[in-house]
Order: C-alpha cells, then structure tokens, then sequence
C-alpha cells in the first residue's frame, strides 16, 4: 500500500535502545534514563527520581500518626505536650486516650507511635509502652537502646527499629525478647509497618533517596516498588502532613485525611494538637518546571545523509510542554544558530536541516510543578525517502520545488504509512496471549464469549485461545470437560445417564441357535418401573400412575438426554459451574453437577463380598405368578420414612463374605 519506493532506515532513542548518554550527554532536570515508563521532569528534593515522601504518607504515615480501627480512627502523639489522642470515627475530634491524671504510665519524651487492632504501642527515648485495648490496659515495657519506630505484628509480637542499625528487635507485649531480624538494607530506616502472611515492609532513606523493601521470617528483604506496596497493602486515609511544628509548640502545620462526605471524598485537616483546620492549598511544586537533555552526535553511517523525519512517542498533560531541537552536520561541528526548533506541541515533525553525517538532538521538557510531561521514545527516520523518488525527473529538476514536493507529498506518505501500521498489526489485536487485559473482553465479544467476573486474565486467555476447538466441539464431552477445566482447574467426569440405565433387555444370539445372550446380575430386566405404575410388576405406592406415552418404551426415555458432571467435594464452586454447563450443554439436553460429599462412593453396581446382598423384602405386588395378600406384606403407600430400602451398611451390618451391597 506504501509508494515509497523501498523502505527506510530509523533510529529509536529509549531505554531499551540506549538514549545515547555518552561523554557528551547533559541531562538537567530530567530523569528516569533506566526506567521504561520514560523521560520525565525531577522531583523536587533531595530524592529527584522519587518516590517521594508525600507520595509514600498513606502507607507510612507521619511517626506522629498512626491508623486505628475502622476507616477514620486515628491516633495522633502530641510530643511536646507528651499526650497521646485518639479519634474513633468520621466526623469527630481527637480526644485524649487518658483522661488527665489517668495515665497509668505518664510518657516522658515521646518519638512515634504505631496500632494494629485494639493494640498500641509509643516508642519513647529509651523504652516502648504497648497496650492492650486500645490504651485501656499496660501491657509492658521494652526496654531498647534509642528506639525510634515499632510495629505491632501478628501473634503478640512487636518489632523495634533503633536509630544507627538496620535490624528489627522482636519482642512480645510484655517486653520478652525474641530475637533479631537481619535486613541487610542500606541507608537509615524511616518507616516501618507489617502487613499480611506476616510480611515486614520497609521505608529507608539511603543519602536522600527513598527506598521500599519487603521481606520477613520466610525470606530475604528486597526492593520493591510502589505498585507492589499498593496491591499487597490498602492505603490509608492519610492524603497529606507537612513538618511544620514538629514539636507542637509553635500549632503551625499539620496533616488531612480524606472522609466520605455528603457530596462524595472530602479533605478533613487538624493541627498537630488535634485541632481542627482549614484544608491548606495543594501542593503545585512536586516537580521542577524544566528541564533538558542533549544526546551525543548520532551517527546515521551515510555521508551527506538526508535525515527525514522526527517523531516523539510521548504523553503530555495540560500544563506541560516537551520541544526538540536538533541539528544536522557532516563533519560534527555546527554553531547554534543551526538549530531547528520544532513548533510548540508538535510531536511529528520533517527535518529541515542540510544533508550531513551526523544528527545532534536537544531535548526540553517543561511544566507548572503540578504534573509532567513522559516521553516514552524518539524515532528517528533516514534517509528521505518519499514518493516523489517516483515521479519522472522532470519533477525534480528545480531543487527548491523539489525540495517543496517532497516535503508536501510527506504528508500523504505519513498517513499511508499509518494505515500500513493499522493493517501490519490487525493480526496481533486477535492475539489472546499479546493484547491487555482490559482488551480480553472485546476480543471475547467478537467470538461471542462471555465472562464471569471472578475469572483472572490468566483464565480468559485460555478460554480465547482454546475458543476454536471448544467451537468445533461443542455439544460433546470433550468440550464440555475442556472448558471446566480452563475454567475451575479440575477435569470433570461426564456421566451420561442414557448409558447408565437400570434395565436390561434380551437379546436372540445370532449364530447357530445358542438361545439368548442375557445381561444379568447387577442390573434387572425391567423390574420395578419407577416412572409408571404396571400391574403385575410394580410395588404399591412405589410409582405414579399415567396415562401417556407407551410403557414399553419407559427404560430408553426415562435418562435419555441428561447427563452429571461429577467432581470431588470442594473443588470448585457448585453455583458458578452450574452457570458454566447450562452455557455449554447442548439445547436438547439437561445436566447436572454433582460434588463428592464427606465420604466415599463406591460405585452404582459395585459388589462388596462375594454372592450376598442386603436388601429389603420383596415389594406386595398385585397379580403376578406369586401374589401376596393385602394387610400380612403390602402396605398402599410407604410410611413416615418412605420406601424400605434394606440395611444400611456400617449401621448394624456386619459386611463380609457373601455379602452384597445394592
């Protein structure tokens, strides 16, 4: 579809090529060379790639703060006035947790404080007080050398950070030592806290650069990010603190949580005494607001190149800028009037610059301090190669209409070679393994899927890639197996009850008058009907009488087109796999599940002993070659505990030799 009349060389500048930072690279203001997210403005700080302290307050908040039970309980430690408040839901002030004169131990230089559930613990110069119900009941006293933070973990334990050392202390409540717990992390630990499956998370600052670490018992500490701090731990209502009035002396500062108001999430600010505050202004300077980068010289290997074409793959909020300005030289050496500046927010642009070797690119990234402008890639396109290579040379004689030509028929190649992009890709877009996630359910819709929404991504690219065969197959056991166990993880047994009928039939032999091939023993030859009621064959009471359809035909007609799924006790989830086969029975029939119960079933025609059955006595019939007499051992309809069914096994039955359980 393209008119070009051969393809083009390019070059990409990302993290995964290599953004050319050599000798010659300058980069102010600008970070995130190793990060594949890409290029963006610093962050204000002495931690300029982040993350930054504000970012991390809902998971390690403020050491004067501490979350307590339910979404809006807080504790809040007022270190110069060595009190400790506590607020115990949305829309209420804090309040002393021990009324004046009531302190069962009074604290002397409070550091930090820290919850967990109706426990509470307050790091002081040299000692942590933990308490039970929420302040109502001293627990004890661990004596540390310098502690600054404490966490309060599962099983009554208690971890203890001191200052200088990055290990954690491990007490109980009553101030018991249990060990050590070597980290082996570098920098000064600022923030502890436990979470789930009794995970340890740190926060650590190593010459101003703030780091994440998780470990525990189980396992060695490790990096890890943000993302993986918010999806292992659910963040607090804690949205901002500043550091003014650190000693509560001066009431300047202090720090907001977010409430469900009225009208949807509000901001609640208080003072660092627990006093109730306007909300401050947000803060606009979390980044610088320029910066820029310049590569080293790019070689294209081509003498007197003519470079073509520039394109930025970046994101650009409102507020933000990113402009490129590049040069082109043969020999290297350029002066800066040479300079081409791209227009403001222009990502796609022609280089109009005179051939050379050697392309030089400067970029510069812009913002108010709020937000900041990514940029992901640059792609560099040489040489030119436009469809005017095409026309006849008459077209191209005069180098200034040339010069126009190509440049004018540029646009039309651009939107060509979009379309070639679009056409190029459309097979990987049906792709289950290579879309997003969030693609998975229209991928689903176009072969007319449907998902349930507890099944993971995971599931559903299975359920897409196995869609083809499932199609073809559909209506047959093999389907219907294949797709419980994509689904729920187990391979089900289909049982076809039309195969599993309770009669038997007799059959003429066919070879030299042998008589009749008769199926006997386990299954009867049309006993007791249990669908009709036949004179001379079934049991008072035990069948309904009808008037409809022929009785002969009742053992083909009674199981046929049903099926059970069976599979063992708790494997699955009986309510989602039902919905999962009345998706995927055939119309005509009608299915059931079946899950294994507490015990053991041993089959439906299974022989315990040899020769011997319990059963019960032979049902009253009327007629018949032996009929019984009305009032001795018949009865009209069965009693309060239904049908006589024979001894139950394992009751007062002894099973053994010549014994048969039916």
């Amino acid at each position: 579809m393209t008119c070009t009349p051969h393809p083009a060389t390019f070059r990409l500048l990302d993290v995964h090529v290599g953004w050319d930072q050599g000798d010659l690279q300058q980069a102010d203001g600008i970070v995130g060379f190793e990060d594949p997210a890409g290029l963006r403005l610093a962050h204000r700080g002495a931690a300029p790639e982040g993350p930054t302290r504000d970012r991390l307050l809902p998971w390690f908040p403020d050491p004067r703060l501490a979350p307590g039970c339910g979404p809006c309980g807080w504790y809040l430690l007022v270190p110069g006035e060595r009190r400790l408040l506590r607020r115990d839901g949305c829309g209420v002030a804090f309040a002393p947790v021990w009324p004046s004169g009531c302190d069962p131990d009074p604290l002397r230089e409070p550091v930090s404080v820290a919850a967990r559930g109706h426990r509470l613990a307050v790091v002081e110069s040299d000692r942590v007080l933990v308490w039970r119900r929420e302040g109502g009941q001293l627990a004890g006293v661990i004596r540390a050398e310098r502690p600054r933070w404490a966490a309060l973990g599962p099983d009554d334990e208690v971890l203890v950070a001191c200052r200088g050392s990055t290990d954690l202390r491990r007490f109980d409540s009553t101030g018991g030592p249990r060990g050590v717990l070597r980290t082996g992390v570098r920098g000064e630990i600022i923030g502890l806290r436990t979470g789930p499956e009794r995970s340890v998370w740190l926060l650590t600052d190593d010459g101003g650069r703030l780091g994440i670490h998780r470990g525990g018992h189980r396992g060695p500490f490790r990096p890890v990010t943000v993302d993986e701090l918010a999806a292992a731990l659910p963040p607090s209502t804690l949205t901002s603190a500043d550091e003014d009035g650190e000693n509560g002396e001066n009431g300047e500062g202090g720090f907001c949580l977010t409430e469900n108001g009225p009208e949807g999430p509000e901001a609640v600010c208080f003072s660092w005494q627990g006093l109730p505050r306007d909300p401050a202004p947000p803060a606009t300077d979390a980044y610088v607001t320029s910066g820029s980068y310049l590569t080293t010289l790019i070689d294209s290997g081509i003498s007197r190149c003519r470079w073509h074409r520039v394109r930025l793959d970046a994101e650009v909020p409102a507020g933000t800028a990113a402009a490129v300005e590049i040069v082109v030289s043969e020999d290297g050496r350029y002066d800066e009037s040479d300079w081409q500046t791209s227009a403001p927010g222009v990502t796609d642009f022609l280089v109009d610059q005179p051939p050379g070797r050697f392309l030089r690119l400067r970029l510069r990234l812009s913002g108010d301090g709020a937000s900041t402008p990514v940029l992901r890639r640059v792609r560099l396109d040489f040489p030119r190669v436009t469809s005017a290579d095409l026309l006849p040379p008459a077209f191209r004689e005069d180098p200034a209409a040339d010069d126009f030509t190509e440049r004018f028929l540029s646009l039309f190649d651009a939107t060509l070679a979009q379309l070639d992009r679009v056409i190029e890709r459309y097979p990987s877009l049906l792709d289950p393994a290579g879309v997003p996630d969030r693609a998975l359910p229209w991928l689903a819709g176009l072969l007319g899927l449907s998902f349930e929404a507890g099944w993971d991504a995971r599931t559903r690219r299975a359920l897409l890639a196995a869609a083809p065969e499932l199609y073809r197959r559909r209506g047959t056991p093999w389907a219907l197996r294949e797709a419980v166990r994509i689904v729920f993880g187990v391979a089900p047994v289909v049982d076809e009850l039309a195969a599993d009928r309770r009669w038997a039939h007799l059959r003429a032999a066919r070879d030299q008058g042998r008589g009749t091939d008769q199926g006997l023993g386990a299954i009867r030859l049309f006993g007791r009907s249990a669908s009709r009621f036949r004179v001379g064959g079934t049991a008072l009471g035990a069948a309904p009488l009808r008037a409809f359809g022929a009785p002969d035909s009742d053992p083909f007609t009674a199981h046929a087109h049903r099926f059970r799924l069976l599979l063992p006790a708790g494997s699955v989830d009986a309510t989602a796999l039902r919905r999962l086969v009345e998706r995927q029975a055939p119309a005509h029939t009608v299915g059931s599940v079946r899950t294994g119960g507490a015990g053991f079933v041993v089959g439906s025609r299974s022989t315990v002993g040899v020769d011997t059955a319990f059963v019960p006595l032979p049902p009253p019939v009327l007629g018949g070659a032996n009929p019984v007499r009305l009032g001795r051992d018949g009865v009209l309809r069965p009693g309060p505990r239904g049908l006589r069914r024979g001894v139950g096994v394992g009751v007062v039955s002894a099973v053994g030799m010549h014994t048969q359980v039916s």
